[in-house]
């Protein structure tokens, strides 16, 4: 292994057991444009988010889903309030560190009417097909099926698995295990980690079906 790789593995952890976003060199060397995508994000880690985004500036940012995911709002209506709250921390200071187009893609814990309420520019959406920079995506909160249409990116969340994959045709990533970031120039993906105490934060072991 190399001086520079070692290198970068040290400064990985320093900077995540400070709790400080971690950009490789190779990334933040790159041109890009750049597409951030990130997923079940609990409020926790909201500083985190709004740190890493105003360090990488991408160009387009998709979350697919569970905006609040602390807030389990599928099967806890009654913290509607709260789960408002979170987002109005939230949805603004993201959309005023970058400006990137920002595709929120509603999870089992969103209300898309209250998202809508919320946000000033971003897209609030369900499962969607999206072009950007000539580059087709798939986005979905879940992992599945495109109705037999074919895409060069399937970026979900919701659960631990199936992790991200290339099948040699098409890239599977998932936004739950790492934050991911694609260079749409080169097609080149950083899997980047969250926070260390991430999962903890979502209410969820490593490998247990998302809620």
């Amino acid at each position: 292994m190399s001086n520079r790789n070692i290198s970068e593995r040290v400064m990985k952890w320093m900077k995540l057991l400070l709790n400080k976003p971690y950009i490789p060199a190779e990334l933040a060397d790159t041109k890009g444009p750049l597409l951030l995508h990130i997923s079940d994000t609990p409020q926790e880690i909201y500083p985190y988010i709004i740190k890493f985004v105003q360090m990488l500036q991408p160009s387009y940012i998709v979350h697919t889903g569970d905006l609040v995911d602390n807030i389990k709002l599928g099967i806890l209506p009654h913290r509607t309030k709260e789960y408002r709250n979170s987002l109005k921390e939230l949805l603004p200071k993201l959309e005023s560190s970058c400006s990137a187009t920002i595709y929120y893609v509603m999870g089992n814990h969103d209300r898309l009417d209250i998202v809508n309420k919320i946000t000033n520019r971003g897209i609030a959406t369900g499962e969607d097909y999206i072009d950007v920079e000539g580059v087709k995506f798939y986005v979905n909160h879940y992992y599945g099926c495109s109705n037999g249409r074919d895409f060069d990116y399937y970026l979900y969340g919701h659960s631990m698995e199936p992790i991200s994959y290339n099948n040699g045709r098409r890239v599977f990533l998932n936004g739950l295990n790492s934050m991911n970031v694609i260079n749409l120039s080169t097609n080149r993906v950083f899997n980047l980690p969250y926070p260390l105490e991430t999962n903890t934060f979502r209410t969820m072991r490593r490998r247990k079906i998302g809620l």
